[in-house]
């Protein structure tokens, strides 16, 4: 049987549509490989978000384009995000490839593979792992001055609720698999419904998906500071299902700065915001993301940026140096900070991160948390999970002891230890 491999790149956004393909090619008849070297064909779902993605699909590209040659499989097929910006260059380099599909062209795989066209489009997982996203809306309207985001995949586009309801529970299961957690996620989830019913429909959709039985854990992310209301506050009280797990991108702090990127909400009502959140919900887990080296920032504003997170007790935060993206808006900004020192700002911000979040990780031990065991340890009688306040990829893991304990169970856990953004912890050996 004809065996595909699919090298899905940048977000979990972009792994909805990968998934996607995987079902497509499964309906044409073709098996999944574990490893690309075992594929006959192989897609690659690229993103291009940044210069970094486009170098990084370069490398691919070239490493896939090399095994073609050395007749290591049949087929290239190349999608995504490089299909609206910097496919003619790809295009150029790498005649290697087989079909480039449009972006979300679901139906012209259909056709390369031979299939008629499905208005169904199932998902398929191709990672391994306990959680399942849901992407309630592609797109966005923003139009942040550094994004390109905008231009690639449009304007904001939501899923009606109930195909979102749907979608959600025909996701919970694959096979023996039954997925614990559903993750809400899209390029600002605090915007969802804007678009279709003419207001934020975040909570009704929220207030759906918890009623379903298949989930234990619902987390959303992206969660847009200038569109997060506070009254939603009440819904994470209300629901224990809805983890309280706050991913607010803020970017930066200061005024001057935030205006330039086109954000509305400056530093006092961001202070005010995580104030609101950790008053309400004092257990609630915070995570947020900055940029270093915007052009403009001065050498005051990166250090009040540095104060701000030490005002602040994020408990996941990601730092990225500022990227001159041509076609977007800061391109063209004077007072281009260079690429040194938005570098060198970058890593003080993590290394004063670091420090607090010692801290911050050192104040769990002794608590008592929910974990979900993902996979078995190298010792007998040790697991790899996830506590509840660890969205998967990006926010560190939690080495459990415990015996009696299964890949996909959520139990109760003693922290034991911290180092770095993981956890150690003794299982009570209790599946709730």
């Amino acid at each position: 049987m004809t065996k595909y491999y699919i090298e899905s790149l940048g977000c979990a956004k972009n792994l909805v549509d990968s998934e996607r393909f995987a079902a497509i090619f499964e309906r044409a008849g073709l098996e999944c490989a574990p490893l690309p070297e075992d594929a006959d064909l192989i897609l690659v779902n690229t993103c291009s978000f940044l210069e970094a993605a486009l170098l990084e699909l370069d490398l691919v590209l070239s490493d896939f384009a090399a095994l073609k040659n050395q007749g290591e499989f049949d087929k290239l097929i190349v999608s995504g995000c490089v299909m609206e910006r910097g496919r003619d260059d790809f295009e150029q380099l790498f005649p290697e490839v087989d079909a480039w599909i449009g972006l979300k062209d679901f139906a012209a795989l259909e056709r390369w593979l031979g299939l008629e066209a499905s208005e169904q489009k199932p998902r398929l997982p191709i990672y391994h792992g306990f959680h399942r996203y849901l992407r309630v809306s592609d797109g966005c309207s923003n139009h942040c001055t550094y994004c390109a985001i905008p231009s690639i995949r449009g304007e904001a586009h939501s899923q009606s609720i109930e195909a979102l309801v749907e979608e959600a529970r025909a996701i919970a299961t694959d096979g023996d698999v039954h997925y614990q957690e559903l993750i809400v996620i899209a390029q600002d989830t605090a915007n969802y419904g804007i678009d279709l019913l003419g207001k934020k429909a975040l909570p009704q959709l929220l207030e759906k998906l918890v009623e379903l039985p298949e989930y234990r854990w619902i987390r959303v992310m992206y969660l847009h500071p200038d569109h997060f209301e506070l009254e939603w506050l009440e819904l994470w009280k209300k629901h224990p299902k809805l983890l309280p797990y706050f991913e607010i991108p803020i970017q930066h702090s200061e005024d001057r700065i935030l205006k330039a990127m086109n954000r509305k909400k400056g530093r006092r009502e961001l202070e005010q915001l995580f104030h609101t959140i950790k008053s309400e919900i004092p257990h609630a887990a915070l995570r947020t993301t900055l940029m270093s080296g915007f052009p403009g920032e001065t050498r005051a504003e990166a250090l009040a940026l540095k104060r701000f997170i030490h005002e602040i007790p994020f408990d996941h935060l990601g730092v990225f140096a500022y990227s001159r993206e041509s076609g977007t808006p800061a391109f063209a900004l004077e007072s281009q900070v260079s690429a040194r020192t938005a570098l060198r700002r970058q890593n003080t911000l993590l290394t004063n991160y670091f420090a607090l979040r010692e801290q911050l990780m050192e104040n769990l031990v002794g608590k008592n948390v929910e974990v979900l065991v993902e996979s078995p340890g190298e010792d007998e009688g040790t697991w790899i999970g996830r506590a509840w306040f660890q969205a998967p990829d990006i926010d560190g893991i939690t080495f459990i002891e415990g015996t009696q304990l299964q890949p996909g169970q959520i139990c109760r856990a003693d922290i034991t230890d911290a180092i770095g953004s993981d956890l150690f912890a003794t299982a009570l050996n209790q599946e709730e």
